[in-house]
């Protein structure tokens, strides 16, 4: 049933794995191990607080069914070009992969694990909170890059990652140590064009506190700006960064796998440009932000303000 399972996410373009929910204890496991290492951050403590907490945060408080397995799913997701105009000359910004079509992804997943699961009697729910990165290198779906970014053979990094908890029985599964791909055994590419030097030869992880996608996606943590440590001319997405994916070798094969997505009138650009106080967007161009399906956190005013006042102001420079 197991592998009747994987064929029909494969059969709709992703690729999965299923394990015994027991695998947890391991996830908690190596989750204690990251917190003690020397890249130990606040953001890794937010993601270990909830595998770590006794009172499983990570489990939707709806559902009416005891876990029995995980299923995890890595979906292609490639990046988005958008286009800004600002005094009459076109502003290029990339979406870097996984930001967009975010719900719409899950939730097609969801719908046909929930075609067949309920066939047989069985139920599944959606979890966002599990470590999605580990799950997919421990059931062999990926490997990490040097960069601490997962790549899977058919997708590269192009592609986001998604966890399932169901009352479907699994006895018996593949767990995988957490292993890199030998690729980046000699190189290190991504090494030296990261332009904050959060990417270690030596280490396999990197220094989050540190990194341009974090500091991008949380502009809160800082109110005086981007810090100094971030060159302007490192600005290059509008949300995250994809510096280390787009000089990877083993995107190679992504080079041309960008969609396209909106086209934003001057007077919209403005509108972005001008609220850095969260006011609410117009009808008009929030319908544009909906149909890219990112997360709201994503598109909050303040975020796509500074974001989008960065690129244009390097673009100027």
């Amino acid at each position: 049933m197991i592998n009747r399972l994987t064929d029909i996410i494969k059969s709709h373009g992703d690729r999965g794995a299923v394990v015994s929910y027991s695998r947890i204890k391991d996830l908690r496991r190596n989750m204690l191990e990251l917190k003690k290492g020397e890249f130990h951050t606040e953001w890794i403590d937010r993601m270990a607080n909830h595998i770590i907490s006794d009172d499983e945060k990570y489990i939707p408080p709806d559902i009416n069914f005891e876990p029995q397995s995980i299923i995890t799913i890595a979906m292609p997701n490639p990046k988005v070009l958008l286009e800004f105009r600002y005094k009459g000359i076109s502003i290029p910004c990339i979406l870097p992969p996984h930001y967009s079509n975010w719900h719409s992804k899950n939730e097609q997943a969801l719908h046909y694990l929930q075609d067949y699961l309920s066939h047989h009697g069985y139920s599944v729910a959606m979890v966002i909170t599990l470590p999605q990165k580990m799950l997919a290198v421990h059931t062999g779906l990926a490997l990490y890059g040097r960069n601490n970014i997962c790549y899977s053979p058919e997708f590269g990094s192009h592609m986001q990652i998604m966890t399932y908890i169901s009352d479907f029985p699994c006895t018996e599964d593949v767990w995988l140590p957490l292993q890199r791909m030998e690729a980046c055994d000699k190189c290190n590419a991504c090494v030296t064009s990261c332009p904050t030097g959060v990417i270690s030869y030596d280490h396999h992880i990197i220094n989050s506190d540190k990194c341009i996608t974090l500091v991008n996606e949380f502009p809160e943590n800082y109110p005086d700006g981007f810090p100094e440590w971030i060159n302007e001319k490192a600005h290059n997405s509008i949300i995250g960064c994809s510096i280390c994916q787009d000089c990877c070798p083993c995107n190679a094969h992504n080079e041309m796998n960008t969609t396209a997505g909106v086209k934003f009138t001057e007077e919209e650009t403005m509108e972005v440009l001008n609220n850095n106080n969260n006011t609410s967007y117009t009808d008009s161009f929030s319908a544009k932000l909906i149909t890219l399906g990112m997360l709201p956190e994503y598109t909050k005013p303040l975020v796509l303000s500074r974001n989008l006042t960065a690129l244009v102001n390097k673009m100027f420079s």
